[in-house]
C-alpha cells in the first residue's frame, strides 16, 4: 500500500519521478518505476450514480495518440462517468451516459452526436446549447471585424448572450434579434446569379451573397426554435431549484483542466499509462473518491521482476518519436485498447 499511495501521489500530482522515489525511499527513477509497475493494473471505475440530477454536462476532450477522452458531470460539478473513443459519436455518447437516470437539463456543445444519444436515452430531455460555443461558431462565420453593418450587429448579439441570466432577459434579448432581422431582411435575401460572377459559380445558378451572415442568423434562430438558447432560464426547465447553467464551462475549465495539467506533468507517458494518468484524475475527483479500495490481490501479487520502462524522458533529453506498430489494423468503433498509431489524426 505505500507503493500505490506514491503512486498515486505521483500520478495525480506535480511532483517528478525522481522526486516521488525520493518519497518512497528508493534513489533512483528505474527503481521507483520497477516498484510501482503493478499499480498501473489498478484501474479506476467510475462509482455508481445514486441520484437523478438537475443538470447533467458532456464533453469531449482530445488528448495524445489520438484519443477522445468523453467526460459527464451532475449538477455538483463531479465526474459521473468517462468514456474513452476515437470520436464524438452517438454510440460513444451512449456508453458514456449509460446508468445514468435522466437529468432535468442537459448542457453540451450540441455536437450531433451527443444530441443523437440523449434523444435515444432520455427521450424529450431539454438541452441548453453552450453560449459560449455559440458565440464561438458566430465569430467564425462573421470574425472578430465584420465588414458589414449587419454583421456587426449580429456579432453584437452574439456577444450579448453571456449577459442574459433570466427569462426577462432572454425575451429583451430575443426582441432585439426579431429587430435586427427586421432591419436586414433584405440585405440577408440578397442573391448573386452565376452570370454576375461565373468564376464563383461551380455549376450554381445562384448562392445567397451573404452566405455566412445566412448561417450564424439562422443558427441563432434554429437554436431558439428547437429551445435550446434559453433553455437555462425556462421555468419549465429550472422549476424551483434555482439558475441552471447556460455554458459548459464548469466542465472545460474544470475537470478537464484538471485532466490537461495532470498530462502536461507527465509528458512522455506511453499510450496505456497516458490513459491511466486521465481515469486517476479524474476519478479523484469523484465525490468519494477511495483508490485502494480498488486494489486487488491480482493487482500486486505478479510484480515484475525485470527490467521495467522508464516513463518519460530524462531531465533536458529529448523523446524519441513513437514509431507506428507494424501490422496494427483501423479500430472499428474507436473502443477498446488500440495500439501503435490507429485512429490517430495525420
Amino acid at each position: 500500500m505505500a507503493e500505490f499511495r506514491a503512486f498515486i501521489a505521483w500520478i495525480t500530482g506535480k511532483q517528478s519521478m525522481g522526486e516521488a522515489a525520493s518519497r518512497l525511499g528508493v534513489t533512483t527513477r528505474q527503481a521507483f518505476s520497477a516498484r510501482i509497475a503493478w499499480c498501473w493494473r489498478v484501474e479506476p471505475a467510475p462509482p455508481p450514480v445514486p441520484r437523478a440530477h438537475r443538470h447533467v454536462m458532456e464533453d469531449g476532450t482530445y488528448v495524445p495518440y489520438g484519443w477522445c477522452l468523453l467526460v459527464l458531470t451532475g449538477d455538483d460539478g463531479r465526474p459521473l462517468r468517462w468514456q474513452w473513443c476515437a470520436g464524438e459519436t452517438k454510440d460513444a455518447y451512449l456508453l458514456l451516459s449509460r446508468g445514468v437516470a435522466r437529468p432535468g437539463l442537459l448542457v453540451c456543445d450540441g455536437g450531433r452526436g451527443c444530441l443523437a444519444a440523449a434523444e435515444a436515452r432520455w427521450p424529450g430531455v431539454r438541452v441548453q446549447r453552450c453560449l459560449v460555443h455559440v458565440l464561438r461558431n458566430t465569430r467564425a462565420d462573421l470574425t472578430n471585424r465584420p465588414e458589414s453593418e449587419a454583421g456587426r450587429g449580429l456579432l453584437a448579439l452574439a456577444r450579448a448572450l453571456g449577459g442574459v441570466t433570466d427569462a426577462d432577459g432572454a425575451r429583451a434579448w430575443l426582441r432585439d434579434l426579431n429587430d435586427w432581422y427586421t432591419k436586414h431582411e433584405a440585405f440577408l435575401k440578397e442573391r448573386t446569379m452565376a452570370k454576375d460572377d461565373p468564376a464563383r459559380a461551380r455549376g450554381r445558378e445562384w448562392w445567397w451573397t451573404h452566405g455566412r451572415l445566412r448561417r450564424a442568423w439562422l443558427r441563432l434562430a434554429g437554436l431558439h426554435r428547437e429551445r435550446m438558447l434559453f433553455a437555462f432560464c425556462d421555468p419549465d426547465a429550472v422549476g424551483d431549484g434555482g439558475p441552471l447553467p447556460s455554458t459548459t464551462n464548469q466542465l472545460e475549465g474544470g475537470v478537464n483542466a484538471v485532466v490537461r495539467r495532470a498530462l502536461d506533468h507527465h509528458r512522455g507517458l506511453s499510450e496505456e499509462h497516458m490513459r491511466r494518468c486521465c481515469e486517476w484524475a479524474l476519478y479523484m475527483l469523484t465525490e468519494h473518491p477511495d483508490p485502494e479500495s480498488l486494489v486487488r490481490p491480482e493487482h500486486w501479487a505478479a510484480k515484475t521482476t525485470g527490467a521495467v520502462a522508464d516513463d518519460g524522458p530524462a531531465p533536458g533529453a529529448i523523446a524519441a518519436v513513437q514509431l507506428p506498430a507494424p501490422g496494427v489494423d483501423a479500430y472499428e468503433g474507436g473502443f477498446g485498447v488500440r495500439k501503435g498509431w490507429a485512429g490517430r489524426p495525420r
